[in-house]
């Protein structure tokens, strides 16, 4: 696919944007994040201030290295494109920048221009076909929220020690380490708090540890046929975040190929979780989790969670508007 926006020029790229031309800073029109128009540096050099005193430095190379560090805080695909290295899905043995594919996009933009506007941090995120990243860009952007947003301890729950071992190697790379350790947190130095990593198959593990970030990745992979375990290492996680629009939740994971509504019917029909569970086992490997997208596909009703479906991500009847709060 194709690449339409550019996180470096800002063009078309996710979140609400604003138009920055400053020729001493960039030859070219840059379209910054919307949170960046109030910054004081920002400002000044809309007014016509040299960058050399609005960053007190003393020659234009490091005033426009200044700046980039500035945006980094603000705008994740940038950050993400210089800083976040990732191994290419392609080739293995080769490491390259994460920058967002058309999918990862869409997942963002939602998410930024949500946080942007104070909204509901809860996020289903689906799809019925190969692979294509989510559970990476879901963890890089976990990872800048704790670094420039919010500093707080975030867990991330996956199948098997196996399928965290990528996602732990990502984040020690950007630690510029060439160690992945076993131990199950990662410190983030800096910023006084740790990545907790852990299978579903342990979950009383993070009870007691205050959170602010809940990454239940690729959930239909979770072999755990009545969802026990599924619902106990979620309401263990859950119980640990205090919800604000600075913190995530976000459980991601494949659908059935055949999107038939039983999904849909199994609430409508009110039956118990222990019937729904047994009647879901036999579709999915995790019922806990096809529950949970039964309950977003109930019209009328006040979801839990912000269902983002990948299915229709390019499906123009379909799309996702979101427009910036007024408040």
């Amino acid at each position: 696919m194709k690449y339409s926006h550019n996180p470096y020029s800002g063009r078309l790229s996710v979140g609400f944007r604003f138009c920055f031309h400053v020729t001493s800073i960039a030859h070219r029109p840059l379209f910054l994040p919307i949170e960046m128009k109030t910054l004081p540096q920002i400002q000044r050099l809309l007014k016509g201030e040299s960058p050399l005193s609005v960053f007190c430095q003393d020659s234009i190379k490091s005033a426009r290295m200044a700046f980039c560090d500035l945006r980094e805080r603000f705008d994740f695909a940038y950050w993400a494109a210089r800083e976040y290295y990732i191994r290419d899905i392609h080739d293995a043995d080769k490491i390259v920048p994460l920058r967002l594919n058309g999918y990862q996009h869409y997942i963002i933009d939602i998410l930024q221009k949500r946080f942007t506007n104070r909204q509901q941090s809860c996020y289903l995120v689906t799809k019925s076909f190969r692979p294509c990243g989510v559970t990476t860009c879901i963890q890089a952007y976990q990872l800048w929220l704790q670094t420039f947003k919010c500093p707080k301890h975030s867990f991330t729950c996956s199948a098997s020690e196996i399928s965290l071992h990528p996602l732990k190697e990502n984040i020690s790379r950007f630690l510029s380490s060439d160690v992945v350790s076993p131990a199950k947190s990662i410190l983030l130095p800096g910023i006084g708090c740790k990545a907790f990593f852990n299978t579903f198959r342990n979950p009383d593990y993070i009870r007691g540890i205050d959170l602010g970030y809940l990454h239940f990745a690729d959930m239909s992979r979770w072999h755990d046929n009545y969802g026990a375990l599924s619902s106990r290492v979620y309401a263990a996680a859950r119980s640990s975040v205090l919800m604000k629009h600075d913190t995530l939740v976000v459980l991601e994971g494949n659908t059935p190929r055949d999107e038939r509504l039983f999904l849909r019917d199994i609430h409508q029909l009110r039956l118990s979780a222990e019937v729904r569970m047994s009647m879901l086992s036999n579709i999915c490997c995790n019922p806990f989790f096809l529950d949970h997208v039964s309950l977003a596909n109930i019209p009328n009703i006040i979801p839990h969670f912000f269902h983002i479906n990948l299915n229709y991500a390019f499906d123009p009847s379909r799309k996702v508007n979101i427009t910036p709060s007024t408040s």
